[in-house]
Parts: C-alpha cells; sequence; structure tokens
C-alpha cells in the first residue's frame, strides 16, 4: 500500500485537496520525503525478490512514486516480462500512464466504484480531478494494459455494473463525470477477460473461448454489445460454465 483513498483524503496527491492537506503515503516515516524514500526501497527489495509486484497508489503523486519506484529497480535489476502492475491508479496523469507503458507495467482499475463517488468527488478534489479519475480512456490510450477488477466488498461482484460504469462514467445522479475518459464496451469487456489473464499470467489458459483454454464463460440474456448501455449491469445471466462443467443453470 502507497496510500489511502480520496474519500477520506488519503490519497497522496500532487495538488491540495479542497480545504487543504495533499494526503501522505501510507509507509513509516516522520516526514514526507522519509517516506517517499522508505517506498521506493521497499518496491526495490520486492523487484530483487523475483515477484511479480503489484501496489496500492490512488493519489497522483503515489502513482509517480510508484512509477519512479519500478523504473529504478528495473534499471538496477532488468527483468523481461516482470509484469508489475498499479492496483487502482485513481488519478492517474497522462504523462505517468505513457511512462507506465514504456516500462511494461499494467494497471488494475474498478470502473464500479466511479458510480458510487461522482457526485461527491467534487466536493472533495474540485471538478476537474474530479473528471479524470478513473481515466480508462487515457490508459489504454497511452497502451497500458488496462485490467478491471471489483475491488470487493467496496463494490458488489457483479462485473456488468463494471462495464456500464467504465461505458457511461455516471454517478448516481445520471450526471457524467469525465465523458472524454468512457471506453467502449468491447474495450471494457477486453479489461474483464484477455487482460486480467495477461496480468494474472494465464494468458495460455483463459482469458478467450478457444479450443486448449479452459471453458470458463457464462452465458447473458442479451447481447452486451447493443443492449441500451443503462441495462448492461443487469443483465440476466443464464448459464455459468467453468472448466467445461455446467455450476448454474437460470432454466
Amino acid at each position: 500500500f502507497a496510500d489511502g483513498i480520496p474519500l477520506t483524503k488519503t490519497s497522496y496527491m500532487i495538488d491540495d485537496y479542497v480545504g487543504g492537506t495533499h494526503g501522505t503515503l501510507a509507509v513509516p516515516g516522520g516526514s514526507d520525503p522519509e517516506k517517499e524514500a522508505h517506498l521506493l526501497d521497499l518496491i526495490s527489495v520486492a523487484h530483487q525478490t523475483g515477484y511479480q509486484v503489484a501496489v496500492h497508489a490512488t493519489g497522483d503523486r503515489a502513482v509517480e512514486l510508484v512509477t519512479e519506484g519500478f523504473a529504478r529497480a528495473l534499471e538496477r535489476d532488468p527483468r523481461p516480462d516482470h509484469r508489475h502492475y498499479v492496483v487502482h491508479g485513481e488519478f492517474l496523469r497522462s504523462e505517468t500512464a505513457r511512462r507506465l507503458a514504456s516500462l511494461g507495467l499494467g494497471v488494475a482499475m474498478q470502473p464500479a466504484i466511479l458510480p458510487l463517488i461522482a457526485d461527491i468527488e467534487p466536493t472533495i478534489v474540485g471538478l476537474e480531478r474530479a473528471a479524470n479519475e478513473w481515466p480508462l480512456r487515457t490508459a489504454l490510450d497511452a497502451g497500458l494494459p488496462v485490467t478491471a477488477s471489483s475491488d470487493m466488498p467496496v463494490t458488489g461482484p457483479n462485473w456488468r455494473a463494471g462495464v456500464q460504469a467504465a461505458v457511461l462514467r455516471e454517478g448516481l445522479s445520471g450526471k457524467v463525470s469525465g465523458p472524454e475518459e468512457r471506453i467502449s464496451v468491447l474495450e471494457a469487456l477486453r479489461l474483464y477477460t484477455v487482460n486480467g489473464a495477461w496480468q494474472d499470467r494465464m494468458e495460455d489458459l483463459k482469458g478467450t473461448l478457444e479450443v486448449g483454454k479452459l471453458a470458463d464463460m457464462c452465458v447473458l440474456d442479451g447481447d452486451i454489445t447493443t443492449v441500451e448501455p443503462h441495462e448492461i449491469g443487469e443483465i440476466p445471466v443464464m448459464m455459468t460454465i467453468v472448466g467445461g462443467r455446467t455450476v448454474y443453470d437460470a432454466r
């Protein structure tokens, strides 16, 4: 964990929140510089062990620091196909996204959180930053491998709700937050399938439906690519198949 979350003003930000303070890092240290140095050391040690490393970072300053930590670690100890990644990347900036992509890093985002917080974020981070939160379009255009997940139990495990949120970017009020960061249904589906398998180093086993891979799939009662976007999250699941065996059948 590099930092916390914006709702509690514990995301580590470059600019202050509305009302002051910029958050701090969730690592030991008596000052921000000490904490930053400690975070860079943690990433270096984790990389040197040979593990695939994931770091929770939401604030733009935290994401930049994590990116710098990975860059330094890879410079000292190059490792091809490491697949390290940032978890959340909530306030990821375009220049940081491009740098992450150049280093072969990924980001795991949670689109379903956006509707829950979009209406109140402007009071915490201001209108401009709120509109750029969860920048899926920016991340994909930068060439970043983006994975989507639920962040359960922060949201429920309904992946269709996540797809809907990524496509619409609407708060609970129906107001759109950052329309330029919307992505298509097919792009959103890839976040939960192909890209997720890549992040897990299991692209040879899952992520797409083809001969030789795991027969893990669900059958929906409707075409998710053509249904009205506001209905995506509630498309019923008619059948679930795991390892080629039907484990749920709505009929």
